[in-house]
């Protein structure tokens, strides 16, 4: 079924079928985080064991980071004048092959163009599957509704990796069977969903979206954002085996425990938000807690004190991101919400290959605390500028939604 934006206007207790679409949607995005962090928090471990270098490490992540970049502008575009159903189920195709690819591939130069390939498909399964929500169900309610979302994101999110945890314990090439079958279902699961009527594409119409204040400065929180996603994904998991010395189980308790954190605290911040609506200064002000405990993850000693940092950077994490959501479905006509999705999920990819570079880096010169420290002081200086460029400006602070008392 294709739907247009007035036929999904209503509200949670609108009808079953409404409720079943939503169930639907929010499955395959557990689905999606659960089987992409199963896998990308020990990508870096099962790749050591390989012999793969710290450096190499960093540039096979960053380079999975830079494809999906390069693709999630065009694949967004697409998915509007074409098909979001029949572009999610395609990447879940390439992502399937990807997975059984990985089964066989061990060395530095193959692993390139398979990361390559995977970045395709994770690019077309995140940006599309989070724009068609949002065309859908993302009208109204948007704190509540984008927070229902993200609370199965984060579940994916502590599960998957709880899971690989152990299955790397005993068999590390059946991580990648494992995530093979995931996406399988994610395919079968896109085939139930409704889609949405394509439009006319425009360039002029996409420019005229993102030129203003607040889309550009949206923009800039997303890059920064982006920064310390790369830091994490290339040298947490190396972190807590290297420094800390976890084990591969202990791994995933703690990626566990952050991800079940993060979707219990998730439905009282879309609370907080539908009440207050204060959408950049939540914004700022999660970018700074999280780039603050950023930094203090660089001091953890052992399992209770990375915990409790952990806890704290990833409350940060959650109201940013819930942030990012709802403007992302305020700022912009759902009409257009693949390409302009594609557009800051690129931007935020970008920073991530960047930052995932740098880290790798940085791991090898100075140890796996240097890359938290730079990501966590880079985030609060911009959060710091931001907040003074705002507030020296009535307009821009009447922008924002800030008003002076």
């Amino acid at each position: 079924m294709i739907l247009k934006d007035q036929d999904t206007a209503g509200s949670f207790s609108s009808g079953g079928y409404l409720n079943r679409q939503i169930l639907l949607s929010v499955a395959i995005r557990f689905l999606l985080y659960f089987v992409h962090w199963m896998v990308l928090a020990y990508l870096p471990v099962v790749l050591k064991g390989y012999g793969v270098s710290d450096l190499q490490v960093g540039s096979v992540i960053g380079f999975f980071a830079l494809s999906s970049m390069a693709l999630m502008l065009p694949l967004g575009l697409f998915s509007d004048f074409f098909s979001p159903k029949r572009t999610m189920m395609s990447g879940a195709l390439l992502y399937g092959i990807y997975f059984a690819a990985l089964l066989k591939v061990r060395t530095f130069g193959l692993l390139l163009p398979v990361l390559f390939l995977g970045g395709v498909g994770s690019a077309a399964l995140i940006v599309v599957s989070e724009s068609l929500y949002l065309k859908h169900f993302g009208n109204i309610e948007r704190g509540r509704r984008v927070a229902f979302y993200q609370l199965s994101t984060y579940l994916g999110f502590g599960l998957g990796p709880l899971v690989g945890g152990l299955v790397v314990e005993q068999r590390p090439s059946l991580l990648f069977g494992l995530a093979l079958l995931g996406t399988l279902l994610i395919f079968g699961l896109a085939f139930f969903l409704d889609d949405y009527e394509p439009i006319v594409f425009s360039f002029k119409k996409y420019g005229e979206d993102v030129a203003g204040f607040k889309p550009l400065l949206l923009i800039a929180c997303v890059f920064v954002l982006g920064t310390h996603f790369g830091v994490e994904q290339t040298s947490f998991s190396l972190l807590l085996q290297e420094k800390l010395g976890f084990a591969p189980r202990m791994i995933g308790l703690v990626f566990a425990g952050l991800g079940l954190w993060m979707a219990l605290t998730v439905p009282f911040i879309g609370r907080l938000h539908d009440k207050r609506q204060s959408v950049f200064l939540f914004f700022l002000v999660g970018l700074g807690v999280s780039g603050f405990f950023q930094v203090m993850t660089a001091w953890a000693f052992d399992f209770w004190s990375l915990l409790i940092i952990r806890l704290l950077h990833t409350l940060g994490d959650a109201v940013a991101l819930l942030e990012l959501g709802v403007l992302v479905a305020l700022l912009f006509p759902a009409q257009r919400l693949g390409g302009n999705s594609g557009l800051v999920y690129g931007v935020r990819t970008l920073a991530t290959f960047m930052a995932a570079v740098f880290a790798g880096v940085l791991n090898g010169q100075w140890g796996y605390g240097a890359s938290f420290v730079g990501s966590g002081l880079f985030v609060m200086l911009f959060v710091a500028v931001s907040i003074i460029f705002i507030v020296l400006s009535r307009d821009r602070m009447g922008a924002v939604g800030w008003n002076r008392s």
